[in-house]
């Protein structure tokens, strides 16, 4: 979408009578009384465009819109978003006394969900182009309707078409099912589920009834629980598009859910033909540049940095992975356990390419930024004095060693602390030397101020000698 003060500075230009004041008061009040929550601030603004005659630019066809862009009464727009839920075909009685054929979808983007019908010819697109779960799309001249829940519905008609989204740019911005999916816990609330990851716990079981009304039913129906075994809680899947063999001890990831009130009082996951089970546990490559590699007696341990600046440590059951300090690797972990990434075998471990993934030196921490005791960073720094380790009495009267260095880059100067085993690490270095110290833990200090505090998994390199 165009930016929004260039569309509000577009509409003033049209209607000079009008005060930017009062069109923002228009605006909202058009969201609160039409919107109903669902209408942006730039969504709010073509409808009141409209009402005063003004025809503004809305976005090509070449223009990606996100989810929370689309509002109620929009045409001609053009969205982009992974795929929830794929429903079977329906069909309808026309006016003309013929039969025609619907579709639905959900689509998500990482922070909103909507949903698409496809109709008549659009149908068969969705099959053609092998539209899944969890696959890219692009929807083209669609417009939006008003659901029968009162939110917006994206349609694709006759002038409307789907495309896959394979552009990387595009793919990158868009969130994964894996990045959506919530851990199993204690349900404690009715509530819409984007995707749940969890364990299957029990056998499933299929059957089949009579409706009321008539009509046949079905059930697909097990148990599963969170990592650990715990929080467990029954899955029901009604009228079921496909009924995957599943054993228990299986990770999966399942789709477009609802927890409800069972008549029991327990709370149950439900889902509907909509619904895709999704094996492996929605696991996930991880890139990382390498900054660090030290073997075990039974396999190695690397340290990488990931495109936020932070250090993850990979745990190799065997093997070393082959690979140095610098290497960019893609990596799929068994298990993650925090920062730890645990592979089982050096398979995980890939040499990856991508050439728009920051080297080392961008990836480093400036010390003003190292504010975040919750992650384990990388800095690039020169030594500002002699490391040195001293025995420092503890309040209980135990005495421990502590080590000390004093570094500074072109941002602030700081302490870097390693306690009891990890002081050893900062003998020896002398001021003047550059050094890169990767997996180091910032934390605030009592009395005011940072430090970097070593762990484990940290490591310090001269990356240059000294001056």
């Amino acid at each position: 979408m165009r930016d929004f003060d260039t569309l509000v500075g577009e509409l003033l230009s049209d209607r000079p009578e009008l005060s930017r004041e009062e069109l923002m008061r228009r605006i909202e009040e058009k969201k609160e009384t039409v919107g109903a929550g669902y209408l942006t601030d730039q969504g709010a603004l073509f409808l009141v465009a409209g009402e005063l005659g003004v025809a503004l630019r809305r976005p090509t066809s070449s223009s990606d819109m996100t989810i929370s862009d689309i509002y109620i009464g929009a045409n001609d727009v053009t969205v982009v978003a992974r795929v929830l839920a794929v429903y079977p075909i329906s069909t309808y009685s026309r006016k003309d006394g013929g039969v025609g054929r619907y579709r639905r979808l959900v689509l998500f983007d990482g922070k909103s969900t909507v949903r698409l019908t496809v109709w008549e010819e659009g149908v068969d697109q969705v099959d053609r182009f092998g539209i899944g779960v969890d696959v890219p799309i692009r929807v083209v001249n669609g417009y939006v309707k008003q659901g029968l829940d009162g939110k917006p519905n994206l349609n694709v008609g006759k002038r409307g078409r789907l495309e896959l989204a394979t552009e990387a740019q595009v793919q990158a911005k868009l969130a994964k099912l894996s990045v959506v999916a919530e851990k199993l816990t204690t349900i404690s609330q009715e509530r819409a589920i984007t995707a749940m990851e969890c364990v299957v716990g029990t056998q499933p079981r299929y059957s089949e009834f009579v409706r009321s009304d008539g009509s046949p039913g079905s059930l697909f129906q097990f148990g599963v629980s969170g990592v650990g075994g715990k929080d467990e809680t029954r899955v029901v899947i009604w009228s079921p598009a496909a009924r995957p063999e599943l054993k228990p001890g299986q990770a999966v990831v399942i789709t477009n859910l609802k927890s409800r009130r069972s008549s029991s009082g327990d709370f149950e996951i439900h889902g509907d033909a909509g619904s895709a089970i999704v094996f492996g546990g929605g696991k996930e490559s991880i890139l990382l540049r390498i900054v660090a590699t030290e073997k075990t007696p039974i396999g190695a341990i690397l340290l990488g940095i990931d495109k936020e600046r932070k250090a993850r440590s990979i745990e190799l059951g065997s093997g070393d992975a082959g690979v140095a300090s610098g290497d960019l690797v893609k990596v799929t972990p068994d298990e993650e356990r925090g920062e730890r990434l645990v592979c089982k075998s050096t398979d995980a471990v890939q040499i990856a390419n991508d050439m728009q993934f920051p080297g080392l030196q961008e990836l480093a921490t400036k010390l003003r930024d190292a504010k975040d005791e919750a992650s384990q960073i990388m800095v690039e720094v020169i030594a500002l004095s002699h490391g040195s380790v001293n025995d420092v009495r503890l309040k209980d009267g135990s005495a421990v060693k502590k080590g000390e260095l004093v570094v500074g880059d072109d941002t602030a100067e700081m302490k870097v602390v390693g306690w009891r085993e990890h002081s050893d690490r900062i003998m020896g270095i002398q001021p003047g030397e550059r050094l890169r110290i990767s997996g180091v833990s910032p934390k605030s200090m009592k009395m005011g101020g940072w430090v970097l505090e070593l762990n484990t998994s940290s490591a310090i390199e001269r990356i240059r000698g000294r001056d």
